[in-house]
C-alpha cells in the first residue's frame, strides 16, 4: 500500500490523536497510533482505554489499502519536523511503515492493526450543537476550579449539563466554583447530564483552537461523544453524584463591590510575592472606595498596597487564597468585576460575566482559628 500527504495535514491530524496517548502505557500497543487507509481516506486513532480520538485525512493520492499501528512519540516527532513538506509519502507492508520526504526516509517497525483496542460504538439518544469556539471558551473559564487533588472523584471533572436550549459547565473543588450558561442548537430537545474529565475537555480546545465550526455532543449514560468535521473524541464520564451547584452558591451578601480586573489583579499578584509556600494568605481590608492588601511570610519580609475601588459600605476585612481570586479575575472578559461580600466566612460571588459566576471560599482568620 502506497499513499501520499500534504505534509501539515498528516502532522495535525496525527499530533491530535497521539496527543491522548499515555506516557507509560500498561500495554505497548496503547502507546502507538492506529492508522488505516481504505479508498483514499485515512483514519487515525488512538486511545487510553478511557479516551479515544479519532481524525479523518484525505489523501493526495493512494494506491491499494493497509493499516498498521506505529509508535505515537517517534513518529510525531518525525512528523512535526517533515510538516512543512508540501508530500510525505507513506507505504505499509510486512509490518514496516516507510515514510519519505524530502529526499529522506524513515523506516518504522509498526505492529498489527489487529491487535489495537476496540471501543464499542456509543448509544446516543440525540445530539446537541455548539460553535466549537463557544465550547472552548466555556471550558477556559470554569477549568481553574477543578480539583486536582484526587483523580476520577467527582470533583476532578466538569458537570455537562443541557436542558432545552441552554448548556451549563460547571466546576468546583470544596474551596472554590465556577459556573458558566450559554445557549445551544438543540433540536431533538434532549436532556442530559454528566461528569466529563478534565483530560477530555482539554482535548476538546486542543480541537476546538483548529476548527471554527460546529461541534455536535452527544451524552449516553457512561460516555460523552463530540464529533466535529473529520474528528472524533470519545470519553468514559466519571461515576458519581455531582454535589448541587446552586447550594454553593451565596444568596444573602450585603456587600456589593465593583472591582477594577487590571488594577486588583496588579496589586493581588504584588501581595502574592509576600506569602508563604505552604500557607498562601493575603488580608484584604475594604474601606470606602479604598481596598487595602497585606501579606507577610516567615524570614522574608511583608508588604501592604493600596488598590481604589468603588464601594460605600462599612469596612470589613477577610483573608483569601491570592491564587483563587487571580483565577477568577484572569478568567473574566469584563474590566470591571461587580462583586458580592457577606460576613468574614461567607463565599465570595464575583459575577465574571454574561451567565458566568465564581464563588471562592475566604480562608480562615486569625480571630476564627
Amino acid at each position: 500500500m502506497k499513499a501520499s500527504f500534504i505534509g501539515d495535514d498528516l502532522f495535525k491530524g496525527f499530533n491530535l490523536v497521539a496527543s491522548v496517548v499515555p506516557s507509560s502505557a500498561i500495554k505497548q500497543i496503547l502507546g502507538g497510533v492506529k492508522i488505516s487507509i481504505v479508498n483514499g481516506v485515512a483514519n487515525l486513532m488512538a486511545t487510553d482505554l478511557e479516551i479515544l480520538v479519532r481524525s479523518e485525512i484525505g489523501t493526495t493520492s493512494c494506491d491499494g489499502d493497509g493499516s498498521i499501528v506505529l509508535p505515537a512519540t517517534r513518529v510525531n516527532n518525525i512528523l512535526r519536523e517533515w510538516a512543512s513538506s508540501r508530500e510525505i509519502l507513506m507505504e505499509m507492508g510486512d509490518g514496516n511503515c516507510l515514510l519519505k520526504s524530502g529526499g529522506g526516509y524513515f523506516k518504522i517497525l509498526g505492529e498489527d492493526a489487529g491487535r489495537f483496542p476496540e471501543i464499542g460504538p456509543t448509544e446516543i439518544g440525540g445530539f446537541f450543537e455548539v460553535e466549537g469556539s463557544i465550547i472552548s471558551n466555556m471550558v477556559s473559564k470554569v477549568i481553574h476550579a477543578v480539583s486536582m487533588v484526587k483523580i476520577k472523584s467527582v470533583l476532578s471533572g466538569i458537570l455537562m449539563i443541557v436542558e432545552g436550549d441552554t448548556i451549563i459547565l460547571v466546576a468546583a473543588d470544596g474551596n472554590r466554583l465556577s459556573v458558566i450558561k450559554r445557549k445551544v442548537a438543540n433540536p431533538s430537545g434532549i436532556s442530559v447530564r454528566g461528569i466529563i474529565p478534565l483530560r477530555c475537555l482539554t482535548l476538546l480546545q486542543r480541537f476546538a483552537s483548529d476548527w471554527d465550526g460546529v461541534i455536535k455532543i452527544g451524552m449516553s449514560e457512561s460516555r460523552v461523544q463530540f464529533v466535529g468535521g473529520k474528528v472524533e473524541i470519545v470519553s468514559q464520564l466519571i461515576d458519581g453524584q455531582y454535589p448541587n451547584y446552586d447550594d454553593i452558591i451565596p444568596k444573602r451578601n450585603d456587600k456589593k463591590i465593583e472591582i477594577k480586573k487590571d488594577d486588583v489583579v496588579s496589586a493581588l499578584k504584588m501581595a502574592s510575592f509576600m506569602t508563604d509556600e505552604g500557607y498562601r494568605v493575603v488580608e484584604c481590608v475594604f474601606e470606602k472606595n479604598k481596598l487595602k492588601l497585606s501579606s507577610r511570610a516567615m524570614a522574608v519580609g511583608e508588604t501592604e498596597l493600596e488598590v481604589n475601588i468603588n464601594y460605600e459600605g462599612p469596612t470589613f476585612k477577610l483573608n483569601v487564597n491570592p491564587d483563587y481570586i487571580l483565577d477568577v479575575l484572569k478568567s473574566s472578559d469584563e474590566d470591571i468585576i461587580p462583586t458580592e461580600f457577606g460576613d468574614k466566612e461567607s463565599a465570595i460571588l464575583f459575577r465574571a460575566g454574561h451567565e458566568h459566576i465564581s464563588v471562592v471560599m475566604p480562608m480562615e482568620t486569625e480571630e476564627a482559628a
